[in-house]
């Protein structure tokens, strides 16, 4: 599994991004201006139902990685995860409404599968969620 963490800027969103993301399933934050990503490969992934997923959920891998950090909760900043449909062969890629430019930049990394992107309620950061309490 690879963790990386990668500047945003105005120029270039995802600016050191890897060139594809295909054959990788993962989890990501927008924190500020670096994009947090942790990704797995196809076959180190978890089985859920059609779908393989990433092993650790948003809570965890924040816990782990980031709580000391920023000193908020997982669900603080914009988020998003990417699954694939084992069924249909092709990825989605779950996100917060408000990283819709950046959820845009990583779907044109995958190359030689399709990815469909979604807006998902579940993925909501402070800003968007009316009902986030501090």
């Amino acid at each position: 599994m690879q963790i990386e963490i990668i500047r945003k800027d105005v120029e270039d969103r995802l600016k050191g991004m890897p060139d594809s993301l295909d054959n990788q399933i993962g989890l990501f934050f927008i924190v500020r201006v670096e994009l947090l990503l942790h990704s797995c490969k196809l076959a180190e992934g978890e089985p859920y139902g059609d779908f393989l997923n990433y092993p650790f959920s948003h809570d965890k891998v924040w816990w782990e990685h980031y709580r000391k950090i920023y000193n908020v909760d997982f669900d603080y900043y914009p988020r998003g995860r990417i699954v694939y449909n084992k069924e249909k062969q092709h990825y989605i890629l779950y996100y917060d409404v408000c990283i819709e430019n950046e959820a845009e930049e990583m779907q044109s990394r995958f190359l030689a599968t399709t990815c469909h992107m979604f807006r998902d309620d579940h993925y909501q950061c402070h800003k968007c969620n009316v009902g986030y309490v501090i």
